[in-house]
């Protein structure tokens, strides 16, 4: 009997177990693969075997404690082990551009270069959410306060003064409070349903809202709407949020190409690579770019041809001149590199605009709501002959 509560007792830990790492090995997100990989390049040196193994002990403080980066690399250890290449071993846990460059790099032999370039794009992308998040938090905060403030001025203050004195003799700024005031006590649940609703159609839509997916044998009605779907996207391409998300996302796109070529993967198989974790709306692009390129068109005329004008006009152009040249992998790559910074430069510019109109639409609303105050107090006071 105490057997087999013993036993009973073991499996229960070993499940437990077996969840509690689930629940760690979830959280190895893009800090933690750069600390995989840079941990890696110092102790790389004494074989890919060796190395994971030092760094799961380092990470797990000697098998004492559990660490996302420790489970991955016992993980990976023991698809090494039972005969897997590296970069297989890697691709249950890693991103699928990522495990292609590791892939390349353990074929050259150059694991050290490929972890660079790994540290590389995460760090891109760490600082495109941190640019996009500038973007988004403070705005609607403070535009969040302003509501919540209007909703005050309407529901409180504003009934408060029409108690004490006719809202008709109003004048001036009180005049302007009390329109407002009408506007949110009648249409405010109408107003925040209306922008919530475009909010999330605008979010929805980014990633999605393109083209049909078209075979050879698609009907011409399917062809036409097709097209009539990616004529309406490039439009909104011209204006936030659709224009932001296409700037960054060609960065991005750019700088994956550009890393992976200079690595040595070839064009098709670096846009198949790119393909695997696409959105609808980058993979149309990335097929479109594909059969150009398949079809024997340099990387920069497929992009032209491709009709998306994705990533940028003036990006197109550059490329198609690049494309001719012998060092086109380590010209795309300089290209993509400045071509980055000037999208981040410019999406800061844009971030900072939002702050500022809304820090400024912010204040003028408290200096109407003081004024306001004051001038309907005075009128009030007047009209009791005080």
């Amino acid at each position: 009997m105490l057997a087999e509560l013993q036993d009973f007792v073991d499996g229960l830990r070993e499940a437990s177990r077996g969840w509690v790492e689930a629940f760690y090995a979830a959280q190895f997100g893009r800090d933690e693969r750069i600390l995989f990989y840079e941990n890696l390049m110092a102790v790389l040196e004494d074989g890919i075997d060796d190395a994971l193994e030092t760094v799961g002990r380092a990470f797990s403080n000697g098998g004492r404690e559990l660490h996302p980066v420790s489970i991955i690399c016992d993980r990976v250890a023991m698809n090494v082990r039972s005969g897997k290449s590296f970069a297989d071993s890697c691709r249950t846990h890693f991103p699928y551009d990522e495990t292609s460059l590791i892939a390349t790099g353990e074929e050259a032999g150059n694991l050290v270069e490929a972890f660079q370039d790994c540290v590389r794009i995460i760090e891109v992308r760490q600082r495109i959410s941190r640019l996009v998040r500038s973007i988004v938090v403070l705005p609607t905060l403070t535009w969040g306060l302003m509501w919540a403030l209007l909703y005050v001025i309407a529901m409180w203050m504003v009934p408060s003064m029409t108690r004490r004195s006719d809202p008709d003799t109003f004048t001036g700024i009180p005049a302007l409070l009390y329109q407002l005031s009408q506007v949110v006590s009648h249409y405010g649940w109408l107003i925040i349903v209306v922008i919530v609703g475009m909010i999330l159609i605008s979010v929805l839509t980014l990633p999605r809202f393109c083209g049909l997916e078209l075979t050879p044998t698609s009907p011409v009605w399917k062809i036409q709407v097709s097209r009539l779907l990616q004529g309406a996207r490039l439009r909104l391409e011209r204006i936030p949020p659709w224009s932001i998300y296409k700037a960054l996302h060609g960065s991005i796109f750019l700088l994956n190409m550009a890393v992976m070529l200079r690595a040595g993967i070839n064009q098709l198989d670096a846009l198949d690579t790119l393909k695997r974790s696409a959105t609808p709306w980058l993979r149309e692009r990335l097929d479109a770019i594909h059969y150009g390129v398949s079809s024997g068109k340099n990387f920069g005329q497929a992009l032209r041809l491709a009709g998306h004008q994705f990533p940028d006009p003036m990006a197109i152009h550059f490329l198609d001149a690049l494309a001719t040249r012998k060092t086109f992998a380590t010209s795309m790559e300089r290209f993509a590199n400045r071509w980055l910074e000037r999208t981040l430069e410019q999406v800061a510019a844009i971030s900072n605009s939002l702050i500022a109109l809304s820090s400024i639409g912010m204040g003028v609303l408290m200096i109407l709501v003081v004024v306001g105050i004051f001038q309907m107090t005075g009128g009030v006071m007047d009209s009791a002959g005080l």
